[in-house]
C-alpha cells in the first residue's frame, strides 16, 4: 500500500516505553541503542517510535524518534500514552522496566498504560529482585500479567520470575544486554589520549556510593604496586546524587584521604564528572583491568561488566549475579567483597603473566560477539514477531483484584498537599480550599498527626522529602513541649503561645512520638526518643482520648525497645485502666472527639505488645459496636450534634486504624475487606458518589455533608486520608505474609 506522498508504509511497528536519551549511560541509553539498532535491521520494513519518560518538569532534548512524552508523576499521562499507542501504528509495545523508572508506588502508574493498551507487550527485566517489598512484588507480578513475554539478561533471573513472581517459565527469554562493536585492540591505542601512556591502568566506572567498594582497591594497591610500580588506578564518576544529598562528598574526601595515607597519589586518578558512551568506551579501550568491586551481589544486570567484556577487558569482580554469570569459565576473575588480599593477588597473577592476561582478554570478547546490538536487535525483532502471532494479552481480572487489599487498587500516597500546607516552622491548622490559613497558627495536635503521617511514608517509601518533613514537625512538637512545665497547645503565626495544652494534646504527642522511634529515619528517631522520656515519666494523663494516644505512643516504643521496663510498666497500668472505662455504657458520650476508633485501637496494640486475651477481648468488643456505628465501614458520621450530616475524613481513618490494628492480632481476611470499603468511601463510594481524595493536590476535603463536599482541604482531613492509605499500603506486606 502506498500513501499520498508515495511513502511506503511500515508493515509492522514497535513501540519503546522507558527512559530514553543518547549519549547517557544505564537503562537510558539502552533503549536507544536497542531502537537504533532494531530500526537498521535489514529485511522487513517496520517503524520505531518511542514513548519516553520524563522525570523532570521541563523534559527533554529528544530526538525525533521520540513521538510521546510521558511525565513520570502524572497519572493522566499513562492512560493518554496508551491512548497514543492504541491509535499508532506500532503492533507491538517494548516496555524497558526498571523500579524508579516509573511514577507510584513502586512503578504503579505503569500499570495504568499497560492495562489500557490494545497492543501485545514484551518487558524487558533490567532488574529482578529476589527479595523485594511488597509493594515491588505486587506492581510487578501485574506487569508480568499483561506481558506476552518477558526478557531477562541473565540466566539467574529465570528462577528469580519463576519461584517469587510465579511467572510462567515459558514467557520468559533470555537475550543478552547488548554492547558496541568494538575491535580488539591494544590498550596503548588510547592511552595517550589520557595521560596514562605507559602505565598498566584498572579503571572502575559508575556513580560513586559506598557500596561501589572503591575503598578495598585502594586497599590492594601498596600490594600491587610494590611488584607492578606503573599502575595507575582510574575511578570514572561522580558520586551518586542521593549520597551527596545526604552525606555531601565524604565518601570520595574518605578515600582520597585514605589514598594519601598509603602515599598512593601517584597510582590514584580520580575523575570525578560524567561520560557520554563514547568517551566511557574510550576509557575502557585504554584499561588493561578492569574492576567492579561492588558489595551489593544481588545484581541481575550490569551494562558496564557487559561494555568492558565486549571490548576484551580482563575483569576482575566480585560475585555479583550477572558478574558469577559472564565471568564463568576462565573470562575474568571473581573476589570476595572487602578481601583486599584476594584482589591484589589477582591483580598481580594477572599483569605477572601477559599471555594469561591476553588469553583472558580473548576469551572474553569471543564470548560477547552474540553480544553486539544487531545481534541483539535480531533476537528482539524475533520475539516481537512471535509477540504479534498471539495478540494483546488481556487482563480482565488481574491478580491484585482477587485480594481485599492489593497495592495497584489504591492511590499511591502523596506528601503534596502536606507540602503545600506547610512552612519552615510546621503545618497550618487550616486551609481556604487548597491554600493554607495560618490565621489559626499552628496546633500541637496537627504536628503530632502530620509526624505520625510523615513517619508512615517514610517508612513505606523511603524518601528524603518524608525524612525531612519529620524533622520539622518533631522540632515544632519539641518546641511546645519545652522543658515540660509549660506545655503549649497552640502557637500563633508569630510563634508565640496562645493556648495551654490539653491533655488529649499531650497524648498525641506521646503518640507521634512513640511512632518516629519505632519507624522513623534514624535521626528522627534518637531526637523523639528524647522527646518521649521527657514526656512520659513526668506527666499523668486522666483525659479518656488523651490516654488512648498515649498507649499506642508507649506501644510503639516498644516494638524499638521491647527491654524498656518503665515504658512496659506504663503500659500495662494505662491500658488496664483504660479498659474499665469501658464498663459505663454512656462511653462513647464522654469520648470527645470524632477518632472514635482509636479507642479499640488502642486496646489491641497493647494486648499485641503485653500479650493480653482480656484486653484483646475487650478489643474486639468495642470495635463490633465501632462496625455498627460505621454500618459496616460504610459511613463515618460526625459525633455529637451534626446539624449539617456531616461524615469526616479523621472517622474513617480510626476506623481503618482500628480493624488494621485487630489484624495484626486475629488475621481475619474479612477485616481487610471492611478496611477496603472504608478506603473507597474517601474514593466515591458513599452516599453522595463524591470523592473526598483529589487525584491533583494529594489533599483531602474536610468533610462530606448532605449538600456535597466542604471545599476545603484542611490539615486535618489531608492527614486522615494520608494515614489511611499508608496503612493499608503496609497492610498488603502482613497479609501477603500470612
Amino acid at each position: 500500500m502506498v500513501d499520498a506522498d508515495d511513502t511506503p508504509r511500515a508493515n509492522h511497528g514497535i513501540a519503546f516505553v522507558g527512559n530514553y536519551l543518547p549519549r547517557k549511560c544505564g537503562i537510558a541509553t539502552f533503549t536507544y541503542d536497542l531502537a537504533e539498532a532494531v530500526a537498521k535491521l535489514p529485511g522487513e520494513e517496520q517503524s520505531v517510535s518511542v514513548c519516553a519518560m520524563n522525570d523532570t518538569s521541563e523534559g527533554y532534548d529528544y530526538p525525533d524518534r521520540v513521538k510521546f512524552e510521558v511525565r513520570q508523576d502524572f497519572p493522566g499521562d499513562y492512560s493518554r500514552a496508551a491512548d497514543f499507542l492504541n491509535f499508532s501504528q506500532a503492533d507491538v509495545v517494548s516496555l524497558q522496566h526498571e523500579f524508579g523508572i516509573f511514577g507510584g508506588e513502586a512503578g504503579a502508574n505503569v500499570l495504568t498504560l499497560l492495562g489500557e493498551l490494545r497492543r501485545p507487550i514484551v518487558v524487558t527485566c533490567h532488574t529482578v529482585l529476589k527479595e523485594p517489598k511488597p509493594a515491588a512484588r505486587e506492581v510487578f507480578i501485574e506487569i508480568a500479567a499483561h506481558a506476552r513475554k518477558l526478557v531477562v539478561m541473565s540466566k539467574k533471573a529465570f528462577g528469580f520470575l519463576e519461584d517469587v513472581y510465579k511467572v510462567p517459565k515459558e514467557k520468559i527469554t533470555h537475550i543478552p544486554h547488548g554492547i558496541h562493536d568494538v575491535p580488539f585492540i591494544d590498550p596503548s591505542y588510547y592511552k595517550d589520549k589520557f595521560g596514562v601512556e605507559g602505565r598498566k591502568v584498572m579503571l572502575t566506572f559508575g556513580l560513586l556510593s559506598p557500596n561501589k567498594g572503591i575503598e578495598n582497591v585502594i586497599e590492594a594497591l601498596p600490594a600491587v604496586v610494590a611488584k607492578h610500580p606503573k599502575v595507575i588506578y582510574v575511578v570514572l564518576g561522580t558520586t551518586h546524587p542521593n549520597v551527596v544529598r545526604e552525606e555531601g562528598e565524604s565518601y570520595r574526601l574518605g578515600l582520597q584521604r585514605r589514598v594519601r595515607e598509603l602515599e598512593m597519589e601517584e597510582h590514584v586518578l580520580f575523575l570525578p564528572k560524567f561520560v557520554d558512551i563514547e568517551d566511557l568506551l574510550e576509557y575502557i579501550g585504554a584499561s588493561d583491568i578492569f574492576v567492579t568491586p561492588y558489595h551489593n551481589l544481588d545484581q541481575i544486570t550490569s551494562g558496564v561488566l557487559s561494555y568492558a567484556m565486549g571490548a576484551g577487558k580482563a575483569v576482575i569482580s566480585t560475585p555479583y549475579w550477572h558478574a558469577e554469570e559472564l565471568l564463568a569459565e576462565g573470562r575474568g576473575k571473581l573476589f570476595s567483597p572487602g578481601d583486599s588480599d584476594k584482589l591484589a593477588a589477582e591483580i598481580n597473577s594477572l599483569l605477572d603473566d601477559e599471555v594469561g592476561l591476553a588469553a583472558m582478554r580473548k576469551r572474553a570478547y569471543a564470548y560477547c560477539r552474540n553480544m553486539i546490538w544487531p545481534s541483539v536487535a535480531r533476537s528482539y525483532r524475533d520475539l516481537f514477531n512471535e509477540a504479534r502471532s498471539y495478540g494483546p494479552t488481556n487482563v480482565s481480572l488481574a491478580a491484585a483484584r482477587r485480594k481485599p487489599l492489593a497495592v495497584t487498587d489504591l492511590p499511591v500516597p502523596k506528601l503534596d498537599h502536606v507540602l503545600r500546607l506547610s512552612d519552615d516552622t510546621g503545618i497550618a491548622h487550616h486551609a481556604r480550599r487548597k491554600l493554607p490559613d495560618f490565621t489559626y497558627g499552628y496546633w500541637m495536635q496537627d504536628a503530632a498527626e502530620a509526624l505520625v503521617a510523615t513517619v508512615k511514608y517514610f517508612d513505606a517509601l523511603d524518601t528524603d522529602r518524608a525524612s525531612r518533613l519529620c524533622e520539622r514537625y518533631l522540632s515544632l512538637l519539641q518546641h511546645m513541649i519545652g522543658n515540660g512545665d509549660e506545655i503549649v497547645g497552640r502557637l500563633d503565626y508569630s510563634r508565640k503561645p496562645v493556648a495551654a495544652a490539653s491533655e488529649a494534646d499531650i497524648g498525641k504527642a506521646i503518640w507521634a512520638c512513640g511512632y518516629a522511634v519505632s519507624h522513623g529515619p534514624p535521626f528522627t528517631r534518637e531526637y523523639a526518643s528524647d522527646v518521649f522520656n521527657e514526656l512520659v515519666p513526668r506527666l499523668e494523663i486522666h483525659d479518656f482520648r488523651g490516654s488512648a494516644y498515649a498507649i499506642l505512643g508507649a506501644a510503639d516504643y516498644l516494638l524499638r525497645f521491647d527491654g524498656a521496663s518503665t515504658v512496659r510498666r506504663y503500659l500495662q497500668r494505662r491500658a488496664f485502666l483504660f479498659m474499665e472505662k469501658f464498663m459505663n455504657e454512656q462511653w462513647l458520650d464522654d469520648w470527645n472527639g470524632s477518632d472514635i476508633g482509636v479507642a479499640p485501637q488502642a486496646l489491641a496494640v497493647a494486648a499485641r505488645s503485653l500479650g493480653s486475651e482480656q484486653l484483646e477481648a475487650a478489643s474486639k468488643n468495642i470495635a463490633t459496636q465501632l462496625m455498627a456505628l460505621t454500618e459496616g465501614g460504610k459511613i463515618f458520621p460526625k459525633l455529637g450534634d451534626n446539624p449539617d450530616d456531616e461524615e469526616l475524613p479523621v472517622v474513617a481513618m480510626s476506623f481503618i486504624e482500628a480493624l488494621g490494628a485487630l489484624y495484626h492480632l486475629s488475621h481475619d481476611r474479612m477485616l481487610l475487606k471492611h478496611m477496603r470499603a472504608a478506603s473507597e468511601w474517601f474514593l466515591g463510594a458513599n452516599r453522595r458518589n463524591e470523592a473526598l481524595y483529589d487525584f491533583t493536590s494529594g489533599g483531602c476535603h474536610d468533610a462530606l455533608t448532605g449538600g456535597g463536599l466542604n471545599q476545603n482541604q484542611g490539615t486535618e482531613a489531608t492527614l486522615a486520608c494520608l494515614i489511611s492509605f499508608l496503612t493499608l499500603h503496609q497492610l498488603i506486606g502482613v497479609d501477603r505474609e500470612t
